[in-house]
């Protein structure tokens, strides 16, 4: 779900559940749609908060490894 590929579908019937064994009703606990809209945010910004620490990490790394000059260096 965290991806966002389907995650209306997964809301949806979220949302219309009642209990184990019965039929669902249409809109029966809309308060599902806030825990959804919370974890998509907060997933997503989990997920770009360690891409960007990978990246800023492995441009130190090469940074340490080619020295100071490397922005500056002709390659």
């Amino acid at each position: 779900m965290s991806t966002t590929e389907g995650w209306i579908d997964v809301m949806n019937d979220a949302i219309d559940s009642v209990a184990i064994d019965m039929q669902p009703i249409v809109e029966n606990n809309v308060y599902w749609s806030f825990f959804f809209m919370v974890f998509i945010f907060f997933g997503n910004f989990l997920i770009l908060n360690l891409f960007t620490g990978v990246v800023c990490d492995t441009y130190n790394n090469e940074k340490e490894i080619l020295g100071k000059n490397y922005l500056l260096s002709d390659h």
